[in-house]
């Protein structure tokens, strides 16, 4: 919000008056203090709202600390869900194919190699996911630039986190399963 300092003795009209002090330390440990000088210097006058800059500084820009705590419990909520999901496709589909990765393993292939091939679907399923959305992310970047502070629209480093991020909650959801697939015993998966 825009102000303009002006000395007392130079305003026309007193609407409110603010008293500004610099504290070396802690400045919420002088607001006793400065209580204390200003009912010396005039009994009348009552301090209503004593805060620190800094408190003043946080209540011009709430509105966003709260949309941004929000977009943050949004976000990790969406992560869960997503993780969540592909966890069931995936077990579901490991569940499906037991006898076919049963057989697999019955003739030669390794732990290793069944935990890849469905590693590597969970990877499939992040990366449509990936390509998907990137182009929506450039195509959004007029709109995001307004609900920004701080940060491009178009940060390299932020949409690598996000990309890595995706992966590694990918790859998570999808290695329980795997690990299932391939500690299973091919004979109990064939019968």
């Amino acid at each position: 919000m825009p102000m303009a300092w002006f000395p007392y003795t130079q305003a026309i009209s007193v609407g409110t008056m603010q008293i500004e002090l610099r504290a070396d330390g802690n400045p919420a440990a002088v607001l006793a203090s400065a209580r204390k000088v200003v009912a010396n210097f005039a009994p009348d006058l009552a301090l209503l709202q004593p805060r620190t800059q800094k408190a003043e500084f946080d209540k011009t820009i709430s509105d966003q600390i709260l949309l941004a705590r929000l977009s943050m419990c949004f976000a990790v909520l969406a992560v869960i869900l997503v993780g969540t999901g592909l966890y069931g496709i995936i077990s579901y589909n490991v569940t499906r194919r037991t006898s076919e990765l049963g057989l697999r393993m019955a003739l030669g292939a390794e732990r290793n190699q069944v935990l890849w091939m469905i590693l590597r679907s969970g990877l499939a399923v992040c990366l449509i996911g990936i390509s998907t959305g990137l182009p929506l992310v450039f195509a959004s970047t007029r709109v995001l630039s307004t609900l920004l502070y701080g940060v491009t629209p178009i940060d390299s480093i932020s949409i690598a986190a996000a990309i890595l991020g995706i992966l590694s909650v990918g790859l998570f959801a999808a290695f329980l399963p795997a690990r299932r697939a391939a500690a299973a015993d091919p004979m109990l998966a064939l019968r």
